[in-house]
């Protein structure tokens, strides 16, 4: 206990003397107030250190900074933050997509309120532009009268449903005018089906 005790002091005062060595060699500009908190946090790691081996007698400092110099030169990092970039993104398309659906309907529904609408928006990321684009909508009209049963095709690899046909009316052409340019996209992006 004696030993430790004694070696506490003599790393106290080793880091003092080290701290100050570099503050009277700093120059007094920005850069000073920076090493300052870094010497600050050294000091404090060298104060805190024996109460940390009370509580975990394992506990080495040097290898926890051996494993975090290691995770950061070996660039394990990088990996992470690209697969995190990439649920972001996946998930902010997700959004951008569930937005621009709602955001059809409610235009619709404001524009033509007699029916009903599903709105099926398809969206994809540009990397080279960093955006977000819609490259299609589908919009399904509900006009209130009971829906037709769809025809299934069941075969060995699954049931499908036939596909809507499309609708190329009057009322179609001006949703899409309406929706091309309440969205600034495509007439031909746009899709009108009845449901």
């Amino acid at each position: 206990m004696v030993d430790g005790l004694r070696n506490w002091i003599i790393e106290i005062c080793t880091a003092v003397i080290f701290i100050t060595a570099v503050e009277m060699i700093l120059p007094n500009n920005n850069l000073k107030k920076y090493a300052k908190f870094v010497l600050g946090l050294i000091l404090i790691t060298v104060l805190i250190n024996p109460i940390i081996k009370l509580f975990d007698k394992n506990f080495d400092l040097a290898a926890y900074t051996n494993k975090a110099y290691e995770y950061m030169d070996e660039k394990k990092y990088e990996k992470n933050v690209e697969k995190y970039k990439q649920e972001g993104m996946n998930k902010t398309v997700s959004v951008f997509k569930e937005n621009v659906e709602n955001l059809c309907k409610e235009k619709l529904k404001e524009e033509f309120p007699k029916n009903n609408y599903n709105v099926d928006a398809a969206v994809d990321y540009d990397k080279s532009n960093d955006s977000i684009y819609v490259k299609s909508i589908k919009v399904g009209i509900k006009d209130g009268t009971i829906e037709s049963v769809k025809k299934i095709d069941i075969g060995s690899k699954g049931a499908a449903a036939s596909s809507n046909t499309s609708i190329n009316d009057e009322r179609s052409r001006l949703m899409k005018s309406y929706l091309s340019k309440e969205l600034k996209i495509s007439e031909n992006s746009i899709e009108v089906y009845k449901n």
